[in-house]
This record gives structure tokens, C-alpha cells and sequence, in this order.
């Protein structure tokens, strides 16, 4: 009885422990339940949907770019480009697939994994693939074994330049987002692996050109293949840029430089809009629509004579002769010369202990304004130099916008150089000497300046005293055409000269292309009153063995200028040539500055019998 006794109250001893342990589990597991409903449901939740819906970034097309009478010079192709987002595959499994799938559709790894570095997330692993590419995107989602395939297709569009390297300098490129940039409020929704202006127009214009980024919100399964769209924010276009170069004018300067280095700058006096920008040798803008190897990059920037540089806006040249002029307004501003009052030219001139030579080393004679100008006397700027001095001189350069960036709407531009006194004392630690205000006088020596900062100079000289900011973008138009920006002519500075020294100048420049002895009499138009000034600056001291320039070594060649206007009684023109050792002026850069005044005379006379018959 006893043991029957002891037994139940064992019995009952090991069913109160085995409840009181169900209790306990099942406390525990409603206590989770709670905790998982109650504490992380929320983001539970929030998960599941992120597993189940996916939000996708629509791109649109880059805006369009036209000329000024309205050609297409750069438009958009519809491309494909394949987004990796890493954050769906295990962390063990990323290496490998990121390697497996380059291998199936050649993109760059290494590439990859920088963009990965920079920014965690969604990245572009490769543009513009092909369509036997996007097949083996496919097979690869059809084989994956994951929850949810980790890269997709995206419709971008890729850019086509319809002229290849006409505008090459001016439109420039696109190239990768860096991270700098990504940072940027202004960025906001870009990604590693995106494209945005880096030169040219396309760099400066970026906020106008670059799309509206939409929006695709849809529900899909583990594959990633959409159940049903949930919804849909169109991307908007990016907005249209017309320029105020002429395609014309443009196709001219290059056709008229081809075989040479160096630049053509042509501008509206009037305005300060830039009608022609050309640089030689160009480049394949095409290059840069897809990213470029360390090799084909090397490749490019080593190339002879840089076809990266804009030569235009980025090229420093003495400008010889073609500085004349500002001595010569100096000379009749300050009343140190007049249009009759002369010098003596016989070929050299005596100053210190160095003969100073003319480039004509028979002499020109008694040479006043007029004729020092027409033959290029390099004596009687010799002369009037030591009457002016290094100071008066910088100043009227500077007044006429030389030694500073112009302040054009295209990235790379150099400031030029006038030297004075205090630019050598800060450089070089030494005093200004006499000799080298004769030097500068006549466009040697250390001044430089690029074939833009002429072209300002020049259209100052035209208009008569007023700079003028150079302008390439002319108006910012909406999709469907309408003008949302237009841009109006910005005024630098206005010069306070004598209306009659503008007078003398555009005669004596107007004598050396239309007067028989002028340096420039052989590119004289019927067509169109010109004046210019030719120009001829040395790279390296080549005396009278200058004659026989085609023998020296090509980087020894002096450089050939010719700066010019017409017509000379209204200008509206402004043509500026600069040939990189390309000899005599006279003889290289004004005939081919006389091809671009050609099709502009030409252009004009069209526009006057439209306007007649309108």
C-alpha cells in the first residue's frame, strides 16, 4: 500500500515538472509571437514587401544639341545596359558571380569592383550590349538558383554625333559619374556607372541636358519577373541646346586646316557669339561613349600633335605681329604717334649692345602707322616701344582683354600671359629690362595668349572698344521646342578710346589686305571688304635662316597667325587663325582664313536674297 502510495505521489511529482515545461514552452513561444508580431513586425513586414516588389529607375533620353540654323549635331540611340545589384547575392557568392557573369558578357571586372568600392548598391556592370549579350543575361536568369536574380536590363540611350569629330572640342563628351560628384545634392539619383558631361558644352550644360530620372514600381517573383505594376513615373527628357556655330562655317575651318595643328576661332563682333571654334587634329567623340581602357586612353593622349587639346580656348602662342596693334592704340591713345608721324626702317635697329632686326632686313624705309601696320615693320614698334614702355603697354593688352580667360561657357580655357615689371619680379626675382619691351611690342618675348583671347581682342578692335563674353550655347529649348532660356550678350568691359584712333587702325588693317604691297593683298575678296593683320611668332631664334623655315625641324617652325574682320565698314566677323609651326602668316594662315571669310560672304549673300524675297 505504501509503495503504491510512493508511486503516485512520483507520478504526480514528474507530471507537475512535464507541465510546468510545456507551460514554460509554450510561454516562450507565445512571448516570441508577440515579439515578432508586436516588436518586429513592422519590419518584417517592410522586408517581405522589399523581397516581393521592386523599384526601378526609368532613364530618359540626353538632351539634343543643333546648330544655329537648326541641324541635328548630336542625338541619342535607344542601348541596353546591364544593372548588377550585389545585395541580392550571399556575400560568399558575390566574387564569383560578379566574375562568372563579366566572362559571359565581357565586362570589365576590375571596373566593377572599383564601382563597387565607391558606393555600395545597384551599379551599371556594362553599356550598350549587344543582343547575343542580352541573350546570355537571360539563360543566366533561367539557370541562377537564388532567390532573386541580381542583375537586369535597363533602356538607356547612347550618344551619335552626326558630323564625328567636326564639333568634337565644343559638344565634347560624356564620361563616368565620379564620386565627388555623387555626393552633390545636385546628383541626387545618380549611380556609379552613370554618365555626365565632362568637357565641352555636354560638361557645362549638364543640368539642362541630363534627363528627368522616372520611376517603376512593380511586384515580381523570386526570378524577378513582373507579376503586375504597381506604378509608373514616365522619365523626362533632357532639354535641347541650339549653339550659335554655323555647321557651315565649321566644316569650312576644318576642311581649310586639314593636315595642319592648331585653331580657328571666329566670332561675332557684335555680340561676342561664337559662329565657328575648330581645333587640329580632332578626335572620335564616339570613343567616349563607352568607358575607355588604361591602354586606348594612353594611347589617345600621346598622340602627336594632342588632338585632345582644344587648341582654341587651351593652346598659349606668342601672337607676333598681330599684337601690333595693340602697341599701335596705345601709341595714338597716349599721343605718342600719329597716323603721319613716322620712323626710320633699315632692316635693324641698334638698342643697348644687340641689334633688334625687321623681318624685311633690306628695310622698309620711312614707315608711318598706316605702312607699319600694311608691312608688318617690326622697327617701328622697335622704336615706339622704348617711347611707350613695358607698363603702358601691358595696360592696353589688358584693356583689350589679353592675359585673362574670357570667360566662354566650355570648360578649359588658360588665362595667357602679358609680362610687366611685377610678373617678372614675382617670377623670376629679377628687374624688367629694356630689351624686352621691344620683344613684347611686337608679340615675342613672354607674352602668349590663345587664339580665342585674339579673337576678343580683335572684335574689340572691330566693334570699337567693347569686350564681349564669347558665347557657344545661343538657347535652351523644352522637348517640344519651346525657347526656356536665351541667352542674352554679355558685355565684360567698354573701352574708353578715341573714336578717331578706331579709325586710323581699321584703315591701316583694311590697307593690308586690300593695298598693293599689303602683307595680306593675295586673299583679298570681292565679295567682302577685310581687314586683318598676319603674324608670324617664333618658337625658337632662327635668324636668317628663317627663309628656309621648311628645313628647320618642324617644332622649331615658327607659328603662323592671321587675325582678321570684315566687313571693314559694319564688321560682323572676327576670324582668327593659328597654324602650329606652320611658317610665315602671309603665306599658311591667311589663306586659310580667307576660306572661312569665303563661305561667310557666301552665307550672307544667301540670307540677303531671302530676306529680299521674303
Amino acid at each position: 500500500m505504501q509503495q503504491e502510495i510512493a508511486g503516485e505521489k512520483q507520478y504526480q511529482k514528474s507530471f507537475n515538472r512535464l507541465s510546468a515545461v510545456i507551460v514554460a514552452v509554450f510561454a516562450i513561444l507565445l512571448a516570441r509571437l508577440w515579439y515578432l508580431q508586436e516588436i518586429q513586425g513592422p519590419q518584417l513586414q517592410k522586408s517581405s514587401e522589399a523581397n516581393r516588389i521592386g523599384e526601378y529607375r526609368i532613364g530618359g533620353p540626353r538632351g539634343m544639341i543643333f546648330d544655329r540654323e537648326g541641324e541635328a549635331l548630336v542625338d541619342n540611340r535607344p542601348s541596353f545596359d546591364v544593372i548588377y545589384n550585389p545585395t541580392l547575392v550571399p556575400k560568399k557568392k558575390r566574387r564569383a558571380f560578379l566574375y562568372r557573369v563579366c566572362e559571359e558578357i565581357g565586362c570589365d571586372v576590375t571596373l566593377a569592383e572599383e564601382r563597387l568600392r565607391r558606393r555600395p548598391g545597384a551599379i551599371t556592370l556594362k553599356e550598350d550590349i549587344s543582343r547575343s549579350e542580352l541573350a546570355r543575361v537571360e539563360t543566366l536568369a533561367m539557370l541562377y538558383e537564388g532567390n532573386q536574380f541580381p542583375l537586369r536590363i535597363e533602356q538607356t540611350g547612347k550618344r551619335t554625333f552626326t558630323f564625328g569629330s567636326l564639333f568634337a572640342h565644343v559638344i565634347g563628351h560624356t564620361g563616368e559619374i565620379n564620386q565627388q560628384q555623387l555626393d552633390l545634392p545636385e546628383y541626387a539619383g545618380y549611380r556609379p556607372g552613370d554618365r555626365v558631361g565632362r568637357t565641352g558644352v555636354e560638361a557645362t550644360y549638364e543640368k539642362h541636358l541630363r534627363p528627368g530620372f522616372g520611376l517603376n514600381k512593380v511586384e515580381e517573383n523570386a526570378r524577378g519577373v513582373s507579376i503586375r505594376q504597381l506604378e509608373f513615373v514616365p522619365a523626362e527628357p533632357g532639354k535641347n541646346l541650339v549653339l550659335n556655330l554655323s555647321r557651315r562655317l565649321q566644316h569650312t575651318a576644318a576642311r581649310a586646316l586639314a593636315g595642319h595643328a592648331g585653331a580657328i576661332v571666329a566670332l561675332d563682333p557684335r555680340n561676342g557669339k561664337v559662329l565657328a571654334l575648330y581645333s587640329a587634329p580632332s578626335f572620335d567623340p564616339e570613343l567616349f561613349t563607352r568607358p575607355l581602357s588604361k591602354e586606348e586612353w594612353a594611347s589617345l593622349k600621346d598622340k602627336p600633335h594632342h588632338p585632345l587639346q582644344n587648341k582654341a580656348i587651351g593652346g598659349l602662342y606668342p601672337p607676333g605681329s598681330t599684337f601690333k596693334v595693340v602697341s599701335a592704340l596705345a601709341g595714338l591713345q597716349e599721343g605718342e604717334i600719329t597716323p603721319k608721324k613716322g620712323f626710320e626702317c633699315l632692316g635693324k635697329w641698334r638698342f643697348g649692345e644687340r641689334d633688334f632686326r625687321c623681318h624685311n632686313e633690306r628695310g622698309h624705309g620711312f614707315v608711318n602707322l598706316y605702312n607699319s601696320i600694311m608691312r608688318s615693320c617690326d622697327v617701328y614698334y622697335y622704336k615706339l616701344s622704348v617711347e611707350l614702355g613695358i607698363d603702358r603697354i601691358s595696360k592696353y593688352a589688358r584693356i583689350l582683354g589679353g592675359g585673362s580667360k574670357t570667360g566662354i561657357d566650355i570648360p578649359g580655357e588658360l588665362d595667357g600671359l602679358i609680362p610687366d615689371r611685377e610678373w617678372k619680379e614675382r617670377v623670376y626675382h629679377k628687374n624688367w629690362m629694356p630689351g624686352e619691351t621691344l620683344n613684347t611690342a611686337i608679340g615675342q618675348g613672354s607674352v602668349t595668349m590663345t587664339p580665342l583671347q585674339l579673337a576678343v581682342m580683335y572684335a574689340a578692335i572691330a566693334n570699337r572698344g567693347t569686350l564681349y563674353q564669347p558665347q557657344v550655347v545661343d538657347k535652351v529649348l523644352a522637348p517640344n521646342g519651346k525657347v526656356i532660356k536665351q541667352f542674352e550678350p554679355v558685355v565684360v568691359s567698354e573701352a574708353a578710346f578715341d573714336e578717331e584712333n578706331f579709325d586710323h587702325l581699321h584703315k591701316a588693317l583694311s590697307m593690308v589686305v586690300n593695298a598693293q604691297g599689303g602683307s595680306a593683298y593675295h586673299i583679298r575678296l570681292k565679295s567682302m571688304l577685310v581687314a586683318g593683320k598676319t603674324g608670324t611668332s617664333q618658337v625658337r631664334q632662327l635668324g636668317r635662316n628663317r627663309a628656309t623655315s621648311r628645313y628647320v625641324d618642324y617644332k622649331y617652325r615658327d607659328h603662323a597667325l592671321f587675325a582678321s574682320f570684315a566687313p571693314v565698314e559694319e564688321p560682323e566677323i572676327v576670324v582668327i587663325v593659328v597654324v602650329e609651326h606652320g611658317g610665315f602668316g602671309s603665306r599658311t594662315a591667311a589663306p586659310i582664313a580667307r576660306m572661312v571669310l569665303q563661305t561667310y560672304a557666301a552665307m550672307r549673300a544667301t540670307q540677303a536674297v531671302e530676306r529680299a524675297t521674303q
